[in-house]
């Protein structure tokens, strides 16, 4: 058995999001991230009872250990589990920076987490107006616990059907968004979603792309990598 590897980084990907108006402190702003991995279709994933993930926008970019230790101590004194990351959200030609918030149990508790992290001293942005259904860019920084599979192709270890395909060259999205766009395309079965991002591993970073689907066969992961390869020599 590989040894378990826990390392940070991130990834960048495109979702479509709605913006809460009930169930949260009056005048901010939380964006709703209901619809995950869009280019899966299978079982649903929306949860109209339980947030799966979401964002309290901030007025300022706060570190990452900020965000971490408030998260620390509301979980030590509460009875929360909430898994807290930070994010950046392009809302158009905007930029956002937020809290990327998962584990809990109702949307009732977001105003109680949301006043939790003011007492931390975290700042959140007021309201401002946007559509829901809208799509955004959103860049989650985290910490991975990975395993390696075999070569450039590792999964999640506390995150079920998620694998991460190690790739020789650094992805911007539209270069990432063409490729992707060609491979699923090209490929047996299309019926998975990705993102793109790095690893800090090993004292060097490891661009790698995101992959989710249930019950995923080892022989499409195979697939998925190769095709990545083959498209990523195209243009380096």
């Amino acid at each position: 058995m590989n040894r378990p590897i826990e390392t940070t980084g991130y990834t960048i990907k495109e979702e479509k999001v709605d913006f809460l108006k009930h169930h949260i402190l009056p005048n901010t702003l939380v964006v709703n991230v209901n619809h995950p991995f869009p280019g899966y279709h299978g079982q649903p994933m929306i949860d109209k009872f339980r947030p799966r993930s979401i964002l309290l926008v901030t007025k300022n970019k706060y570190s990452w250990e900020k965000i971490i230790r408030a998260a620390q101590k509301i979980n030590k004194f509460t009875d929360y589990d909430i898994n807290c990351s930070a994010a950046t959200i392009a809302i158009g030609n905007n930029f956002f920076f937020g809290i990327r918030v998962k584990g809990l149990p109702s949307y009732e508790e977001i105003p109680l987490i949301q006043n939790a992290f003011q007492e931390e001293g975290l700042v959140l942005m007021k309201r401002r107006r946007y559509k829901d259904d809208l799509t955004v860019s959103i860049k989650v920084s985290k910490y991975y616990n990975i395993e390696k599979i075999e070569e450039n192709l590792y999964k999640d270890s506390k995150t079920e059907h998620m694998y991460y395909i190690a790739i020789p060259n650094h992805l911007n999205w539209e270069l990432f968004r063409k490729i992707t766009y060609d491979i699923k395309n090209n490929i047996s079965n299309r019926n998975y979603d990705v993102s793109v991002g790095i690893f800090f591993m090993d004292n060097t970073i490891v661009d790698m792309v995101r992959v989710f689907k249930p019950n995923i066969k080892i022989e499409l992961l195979r697939e998925i990598k190769d095709r990545y390869h083959k498209e990523i020599e195209r243009y380096f």
